[in-house]
This record gives structure tokens, sequence and C-alpha cells, in this order.
């Protein structure tokens, strides 16, 4: 599940559950679509998050080349979540930030 939500001329997307391959693929048209249409930077609010798929990931270097360098944050990252993204090296292209 995801609530988009705007401050200032960010747009805030607080997903919650495990972001599974079937899940994100839900969700993923949603997702980018409120993208294109704000022409500020994203932020992908973890806090939530339990479990993160190789979907996600995808997801996120989806909305990261849309938006360019710099204007796609994942905040509030728990632990295990935190792990996968820095296996990954997303840690090193993205700002990605513990809870």
């Amino acid at each position: 599940m995801v609530v988009f939500s705007l401050d200032e001329d960010r747009l805030i997307c607080a997903f919650s559950g495990q972001m599974d391959t079937v899940t994100t693929a839900n969700l993923t048209s949603e997702v980018t679509a409120r993208v294109a249409e704000t022409p500020g930077p994203v932020v992908f609010d973890l806090a939530e998050v339990d479990y993160v798929s190789s979907a996600f990931l995808r997801l996120c270097l989806q909305v990261g080349k849309q938006k360019g360098p710099g204007q796609l944050s994942l905040v509030h990252v728990k632990p295990q979540v935190l792990k996968v993204l820095k296996i990954a090296g997303f840690d090193k292209i993205l700002s990605v930030g513990p809870s």
C-alpha cells in the first residue's frame, strides 16, 4: 500500500507492508504517474516497510531515473531493509536514511 502527500513541492510516498513482487507490480503505475505529475523531488517513506523485493528496487531505480540525480530520497528505512539496499549498492546512488 502507498499513501501520497505533498510537502511543499516534494511528493511523499509512504509505503506500508511488504514490498514484494506482486505488491510492487500493483503500485508501480500509480507511483510513476504521481511522480510524473510532481515537478519537485520525491521521498519514499519506508517507516512501515519490513521487506523489499527486487521489484521494489527496480521501482526505486525507475523513479530515480525519471526524476534525475539527487531527486529521490528513501527515508525511515528499517535496519533489515537498509541492509538489502546497501548490498544492492543503493546507498551509493540514492539518498538512503535509516529510521
